[in-house]
């Protein structure tokens, strides 16, 4: 099989209905008599690159339709309803696993019927492809862990007979990086946490070195996602810079390179990307009401558009895009059971909360009002409390704070023990943080600076304790409160230290703990 563009011309031969978004111009030359199976193919491809798998799912099954004989056209609908790297297998809930491993089973049983017609290579991608998902036996043992680990042993065994396949170049480092996602360095001393870590870089790299390797969308996605949490991060601006534009509506890859922005201090970069991706995604969601869990990547999308403008004082753009997050998220989409979409996008909720605390902007957080349903919103609801508790404090109304820093606890403590803060965390542990801040900050307005100084040191330690996340899962730095608060009591060095730790300018904490370059770190430091 060859990797060589697709002209657009030729989609215009082979197809009577107009696709309405531009994915580029990539082709995977797959073992097909039928043009329009190619072409959906190439789409299917293309959207699982991109992480939206549900498209992609209904791409691959409309090549399957123009040539039922084609075995890749299965492989790639089993490929797009199994696990990727920000839902593995461990992610999925009972009735998603369930569905997802039949239908991917399906799909790689009538791949498997079909192998003999297949190429070398794609016939070792059908095998490889069916250690990902579970034995019709029930005993066997199987878990999330050893279905990662056979994949990814299989994939190597692939990638020893195929080294110089640019499909086989990334999907090898998918499944090591599968095996423990964002985990794959030590944040405090920089290290590779494993030796997968070490063989997916390589892998990704030497892909680059391949005749169109530079412009693959799935190598430059994944070394971001392979890198970002590195103490080298700088590494991956080139492959962030390629991708930007690469995939004109993937709108998940025009936000993947702000992860590199928004990790080197780039923040006026991440919010030009992320407002691409958000058009990209206002046009797709127009057209399309199906796709459920790429809701979350939109979401996702603007809330690092938040951040950036955060943590660069452009509180337009940040309060902007915190309001569209709450128009995005309706009380549907938060009811899908399976996936469990309250945890992967519930959370967000509460952003429009942290981008008006960043600004002061005391009296417009006064009239956000707690959710109607505090058990649906219960993550949104509690980061509301806390936010009115600060502004309560901060205009001197002390007694008004108190009684909302109360709420705040009681729907702290309403919050469900499984309901996570997006894929990296549980929100007690996130809300643990919240607690102390908005105590200190109390503390701080009745007096007691000392006991304020230190609430406000225990938060900064839990949020500097906090799983990785991109954006942070605490938008809000808390070194940002305790330098300003510090400063006014005339403890310029003690602000010094607070601040140059949060500019990643001290030996204390790791650069990637830090928030590079962010314009409140700069003006209180300088």
């Amino acid at each position: 099989m060859a990797n060589q563009p697709l002209e657009s011309k030729s989609v215009g031969k082979v197809e009577t209905e107009a696709y309405p978004y531009d994915l580029g111009s990539y082709s995977r030359k797959v073992t097909t008599t039928s043009d329009a199976a190619q072409t959906w193919f190439d789409r299917g491809l293309i959207w699982s690159y991109a992480f939206n798998h549900e498209e992609a799912a209904r791409c691959f099954a409309r090549a399957a339709e123009h040539d039922p004989r084609c075995a890749m056209a299965y492989w790639g609908l089993a490929y797009a309803v199994g696990p990727n790297y920000n839902k593995t297998w461990a992610r999925y809930d009972a009735e998603d696993f369930k569905a997802s491993a039949q239908r991917g089973s399906e799909a790689l049983a009538r791949a498997t019927e079909l192998i003999g017609q297949a190429s070398p290579v794609e016939q070792a991608l059908v095998r490889a492809l069916a250690t990902r998902f579970p034995s019709a036996n029930a005993s066997s043992g199987e878990t999330p862990a050893t279905l990662d680990r056979a994949y990814a042993d299989a994939m190597k065994a692939v990638h020893d007979d195929f080294p110089s396949d640019l499909e086989v170049k990334a999907l090898y480092p998918e499944s090591l990086m599968c095996i423990r996602p964002r985990q794959l360095w030590n944040l405090d001393t920089g290290a590779p946490t494993t030796q997968e870590t070490v063989d997916a870089r390589h892998a990704i790299e030497a892909g680059f070195a391949l005749p169109g390797g530079r412009t693959h969308a799935a190598l430059n996605h994944l070394y971001i996602h392979l890198m970002e949490m590195s103490q080298t991060v700088a590494l991956a601006l080139p492959a962030a810079d390629r991708l930007r534009d690469l995939v004109p509506d993937g709108s998940h890859l025009q936000h993947m390179a702000t992860h590199i922005d928004a990790a080197v201090g780039d923040y006026r970069h991440s919010i030009e990307s992320n407002r691409r991706a958000a058009r990209s995604d206002d046009i797709y969601f127009e057209r399309d009401s199906a796709s459920v869990l790429y809701k979350a990547y939109r979401t996702h999308n603007l809330s690092a558009l938040v951040y950036a403008a955060m943590m660069s004082g452009r509180s337009e753009d940040a309060i902007s895009a915190a309001r569209h997050i709450r128009q995005v998220l309706t009380p549907e989409l938060l009811a899908v059971r399976s996936p469990p979409m309250v945890d992967w996008v519930e959370f967000q909720g509460g952003i429009l909360v942290h981008a008006l605390i960043r600004f002061g902007r005391w009296e417009e957080l006064l009239e956000v009002e707690a959710p109607a349903d505090a058990i649906l919103w219960s993550i949104t609801t509690a980061v509301t409390y806390y936010g009115r508790a600060i502004a309560l404090g901060v205009l001197g109304r002390k007694e008004e704070a108190r009684a909302e820093r109360d709420k705040f606890e009681q729907a702290r403590a309403a919050v469900p023990r499984e309901r996570r803060w997006g894929i990296t965390a549980v929100a007690k542990e996130v809300l643990e943080v919240a607690s102390l801040m908005c105590e200190g900050e109390l503390v701080y307005r009745e007096g007691e600076h000392d006991r304020a100084f230190d609430l406000l040191r225990r938060a900064v330690t839990l949020e500097d304790n906090l799983p990785y996340s991109d954006p942070p899962l605490w938008m809000q730095p808390v070194r940002h409160a305790l330098g300003a608060l510090l400063l006014e009591q005339g403890r310029s060095e003690e602000a010094e230290v607070a601040y140059r730790q949060d500019l990643g300018l001290s030996q204390d904490l790791s650069r990637r703990k830090a928030r590079l370059g962010n314009v409140w770190g700069v003006a209180r430091a300088a």
